[in-house]
């Protein structure tokens, strides 16, 4: 359309929320209705509130704009409660959305993912579900790892902070992954620094992964933002050789630094990426290591995959 919805005579909007309601898409009869009805979104945020249904103003704008679409059950209540506010016909806004999308598998289907299997080996059913029901509740943004090696050459911590952003509505919980391979009966122990504390962990001596639920400091609406900050910490173990951090779904920056004892630093440190757990490394390239002790891996618009870096001891 040429002219503005909101320019358009109450007649003519309402002409065009009828074809909406019959055609399709649901944003566009969701926008149609909202301008018909002459309310604002706040009015509406409240109106549904008193009736039970806690919404986001944001959620609401991203649904009349196609960013996202309700879903869970308390979503779509809230629809049902919007087709009375606006007297339209029974249905007639959830009949737009159509079948709602799986979950189990979500990271598979969601574009350039990847499931679990293929970037963590030897999972049970039950793990491979706990992580990727979990993930999918936030988008990571960015993240930032910073791995700290001692003056034996052993891994001390691994410092992330994460920028995520809220996939849904009422989320609360983040995610924690660690996979300890080279000494899986030897997994190290989390501590959340900022922005949430830690919840239920699980660990698997058999394959070393450690999966730790992070309880966020507030309940999320889709589309809010929120900070990670959490620590793996480490008991004496065997020299470290490399980092590397597993991506089921692609993201938008990731940075990597590791941060070696003065006086202990490698002969040489390179970058790689993998496709899969059992894929080859790709994309080798050696990083210079600073007069700071530290190497530093810089990527964006990472694809979904494995990303690391390794180093090489002198004898």
């Amino acid at each position: 359309m040429s002219e503005q919805i909101s320019d358009l005579p109450c007649d003519e909007i309402r002409d065009h929320l009828r074809q909406a309601l019959r055609t399709g898409p649901f944003p566009a009869a969701l926008h149609l209705a909202i301008e018909a009805s002459g309310l604002t979104l706040d009015q509406i945020q409240l109106w549904l509130a008193e009736r039970g249904a806690r919404l986001s103003v944001p959620t609401l704008s991203y649904w009349r704009r196609g960013r996202s679409r309700p879903e869970r059950a308390g979503s779509l209540r809230a629809v049902r409660l919007l087709e009375n506010l606006f007297e339209l016909p029974d249905g007639s806004l959830v009949s737009l959305l159509g079948p709602r999308r799986p979950r189990g598998r979500w990271l598979a289907h969601s574009p350039g993912g990847l499931e679990a299997t293929k970037l963590f080996t030897g999972l049970n059913r039950d793990l491979q579900r706990g992580l990727t029901g979990s993930m999918a509740e936030l988008t990571r943004m960015s993240t930032h790892i910073t791995v700290t090696v001692d003056e034996l050459r052993r891994t001390r911590s691994v410092h992330l902070r994460q920028v995520v952003r809220a996939a849904e509505d009422r989320v609360s919980r983040g995610l924690a992954v660690f996979m300890a391979e080279e000494e899986p009966d030897n997994p190290p122990t989390i501590t959340a620094l900022r922005c949430c504390r830690t919840g239920r962990i699980v660990v698997d001596r058999t394959t070393g992964l450690v999966m730790a639920d992070l309880i966020l400091d507030r309940l999320l609406s889709q589309g809010d933002p929120a900070i990670l900050e959490y620590e793996w910490r480490f008991s004496p173990g065997l020299p470290s050789t490399r980092y590397e951090h597993r991506l089921l779904v692609p993201l938008r920056e990731f940075v990597l630094e590791a941060r070696f004892a003065p006086g202990v630093v490698p002969i040489e440190c390179h970058r790689y990426d993998r496709r899969t757990a059992t894929g080859e490394p790709q994309n080798q390239r050696e990083l210079w290591i600073g007069g700071t002790n530290s190497a530093i891996l810089g990527a964006w618009d990472v694809p979904a995959g494995i990303i690391g870096m390794n180093w090489t001891w002198p004898d």
